[in-house]
């Protein structure tokens, strides 16, 4: 009968064990996933930066054509992102993002 108590505490040790295991599985990917999400998200803002940078390269050469005193602008030395160009999903409010929504009028009232 002494045996028992001890086989007992020791399934209870081994259960608990298991559950401890399990539990930090679960946490660890859920940290992955996590860290996949968080590295999407890089990427996109990468790609989002890059293309706003082209952007403001494209409007400053066209105002240095328009403007015969502004200097023309080098391209930026910013490399492509690839992957992060095709992770971006389609966004229906691009227009609202380049400010071409709000950029005349503050020019205007600039002028």
């Amino acid at each position: 009968m002494s045996t028992s108590p001890q086989g007992s505490a020791l399934d209870e040790l081994r259960a608990a064990y298991h559950e401890q295991l399990t539990r930090l599985a679960a946490e660890r990917d859920a940290a992955r996933r996590q860290a996949r999400r968080a590295q999407a998200q890089a990427d996109v803002a990468k790609a989002d930066l890059a293309s706003l940078q082209s952007r403001v390269h494209e409007l400053l050469n066209a105002a240095a054509r328009h403007l015969p005193g502004l200097p023309a602008v080098e391209a930026p030395a910013t490399p492509e992102l690839p992957a992060a160009k095709r992770a971006l999903p389609a966004a229906p409010d691009a227009s609202d993002a380049s400010g071409t929504s709000d950029g005349g009028t503050r020019s205007a009232r600039a002028a």
